[in-house]
């Protein structure tokens, strides 16, 4: 998709805030409702804003990227369908220790380790992602995480992966993802 010469551009650079570590999705979502109908969002960021792009999709929005150079993502929000409201995509995954270490074993020693409770928002998930594409055949990412990211679960949905979770305290989970196998 690209913008037509009709459209006008809002652009909204929201890499300074994330830098400084400010979630800009408030500012973002402000934005979006200054549109007028002819006017396309662009957001300048540093990833792919994945949960950023499905939430705007159950609004009716279409959406997508241009990379001008490395490390600087465009991506652009088009309204397609007047209020629109589609019912979001949220699994709620329960974490259960038994199911967690039954899955674990299953890989023996064949997982990938990736420790994200370092990170701030979103940048946990923009690693999980990444690793996933670089995942073995066969293998498990195991991941130590300070909490359940629920944004992540469709995208991992969507990527034929499945997860399991083992909370160790309020701010440590452990995840468990892995391909899931067709039946």
């Amino acid at each position: 998709m690209n913008s037509s010469n009709s459209d006008k551009i809002v652009t909204l650079d929201v890499r300074a805030g994330l830098a400084a570590g400010v979630d800009p999705f408030q500012e973002i979502m402000a934005a979006k409702q200054k549109l007028a109908d002819d006017e396309t969002l662009q957001v300048i960021n540093t990833f792919e804003p994945i949960p950023l792009i499905n939430k705007f999709k159950t609004m009716g929005y279409e959406s997508w990227t241009e990379r001008p150079e490395p490390g600087v993502i465009h991506t652009f929000f088009k309204k397609v369908q007047a209020d629109v409201q589609v019912e979001e995509v949220s699994e709620n995954l329960a974490p259960n220790e038994q199911d967690f270490q039954k899955q674990l074993e299953s890989f023996c020693n064949k997982t990938q380790p990736l420790d994200v409770r370092h990170l701030e928002m979103p940048e946990p998930m923009v690693e999980i992602l990444k690793a996933l594409e670089s995942l073995p055949e066969n293998y498990a990412l195991f991941v130590e995480h300070k909490k359940m990211p629920q944004f992540l679960f469709p995208e991992l949905k969507d990527r034929n992966y499945s997860i399991v979770a083992n909370e160790i305290d309020s701010n440590h989970i452990q995840l468990l993802i892995y391909k899931s196998t067709s039946s």
